[in-house]
């Protein structure tokens, strides 16, 4: 997660509220969904600024987990291809279990 969509995180959760906000991640790589999971749950791990301690309390969802919300013609359009090279199942246990850690006392999975 880049400084820019740091910052915008940032900006958002200020204006809009932790409790009304959920970052959609869309990275391919299972590693790099759960760093910007945590990022955006519990401050950023990588110590770059703008919110290197920043406690965002935001919950994050990659796309795929999001699936039956999406309108299935405008998922099929941008995400069809990509789920052929994901692999689904560890991005989705793998954000979750950092939504699990951060959030442990909502039964929501």
């Amino acid at each position: 997660m880049d400084q820019e969509n740091q910052v915008q995180i940032q900006e958002l959760a200020q204006k809009y509220g932790c409790e009304e906000l959920i970052a959609v991640l869309g990275s391919a790589d299972p590693e790099m969904a759960v760093i910007a999971a945590e990022s955006v749950a519990g401050g950023n791990l990588m110590f770059i600024d703008p919110i290197p301690t920043a406690q965002l309390g935001l919950k994050a969802y990659h796309i795929v987990e999001l699936k039956e919300l999406i309108d299935h013609q405008v998922y099929l359009r941008h995400m069809e291809m990509m789920e052929m090279i994901l692999d689904i199942s560890r991005i989705i246990e793998e954000v979750s279990i950092v939504r699990k850690r951060f959030f442990p006392s909502e039964v929501s999975e």
